[in-house]
This record gives structure tokens, C-alpha cells and sequence, in this order.
């Protein structure tokens, strides 16, 4: 009997030595899983961490983007409002320049008027001929003095103001030698 419950001990030695030996193995499986489960969250950790850093970065660089561009934005405006003062003088300057010239224009053709008249006054047909030949030349140069105020840009403003010179000189030079006569 004694070998029997010596056999029966070893059998339980053994039977229980597999089973610790299977709870070991199932203890060092659950052990190097919960491990694994730990270096991937580490892991994944560090990686939201680099990306929110990288976030946080790229989001700083945005800001600075954004300070420059509403830097640049105000002093394009700074720009356009000095540029816009400079072109109200101008304005201010050129209607300022277009009532001295229609002044100047009147009293022109005034002293013109002055010299038909004399020539009319002559009494001869062919003074009165010229007279109003040249008083219809006059009458269209007045006519284009009254529209001294279309010319709105400094470019047109010199345009006019060259073809009414040129026009007064050619009218001047005409009645001038009229009155020679």
C-alpha cells in the first residue's frame, strides 16, 4: 500500500506541478500582454504629445502669419489714406487751376470782344465781314470754355487746356492782323 499512496502522491505532485506550470504560463502570457498593452499606450502617448506640440507649433506659426498679414493690412491702408489725402489736394489744386484759367479765359476774350468791335465799328463791309467771321470763331471758343469743369483728370485737364490755348492764339493772331488792316 504504501506504493500505491506513493504513486497516488506522485501522480499528484505531477498533476499539480502542470497545473502551476499552466497558471505560470497563462500569468506570464497575461503578465507580457498587460505589458504590450502598457508600450502601445506609452507609445501612442508620446505620439499625441509630438502631435499636439506639432499642433501647438504650427498654430503659432499661423498667428505669426496672421500679426503680419494684419500689419501689412494696416499699413496698406495708412498707404491709401495718405495717397487719398494726396489726391484731394490734387483735386482741390485742379479745380483751383480751372477757375483761375476760365478768369483768365474771360478776361481774354473780353479784350478779344474789345478788338471785333473796334473792327466793326470801321463800317466797311469787309470789316464787318471779318468782324463776324471772327465774332463765330470766338463765340465757339467761349462755348468750349464753358465746359472747363468735364475735364476731371490732370491728363485731360492739360489736353483742354492746350487745345483752348492753342485756339485763343490762332483767334489773337487772326484778329490781330484784322485790325493791321
Amino acid at each position: 500500500m504504501r506504493k500505491i499512496i506513493w504513486s497516488s502522491l506522485f501522480a499528484a505532485a505531477l498533476v499539480t506541478t502542470g497545473a502551476c506550470k499552466k497558471r505560470e504560463d497563462n500569468n506570464d502570457r497575461s503578465a507580457k500582454a498587460v505589458e504590450k498593452a502598457t508600450d502601445n499606450a506609452r507609445e501612442q502617448t508620446k505620439d499625441v504629445i509630438k502631435e499636439s506640440k506639432d499642433v501647438s507649433k504650427d498654430q503659432a506659426e499661423m498667428q505669426k502669419d496672421i500679426e503680419k498679414d494684419q500689419e501689412k493690412i494696416r499699413k496698406d491702408q495708412a498707404d491709401l489714406a495718405q495717397q487719398q489725402g494726396e489726391l484731394n489736394s490734387a483735386g482741390a489744386d485742379l479745380a483751383r487751376a480751372r477757375d483761375n484759367y476760365a478768369v483768365s479765359a474771360k478776361q481774354h476774350l473780353a479784350t478779344i470782344d474789345a478788338k471785333i468791335h473796334d473792327l466793326d465799328m470801321r463800317g466797311d463791309a469787309k470789316s464787318r465781314d471779318e468782324a463776324a467771321r471772327l465774332r463765330a470763331r470766338r463765340d465757339e471758343l467761349a462755348a468750349r470754355l464753358d465746359t472747363i469743369n468735364a475735364s476731371n483728370t490732370p491728363k485731360a485737364w492739360d489736353e483742354y487746356k492746350k487745345d483752348v490755348d492753342d485756339s485763343f492764339d490762332k483767334l489773337d493772331k487772326d484778329v490781330d492782323n484784322a485790325t493791321k488792316r
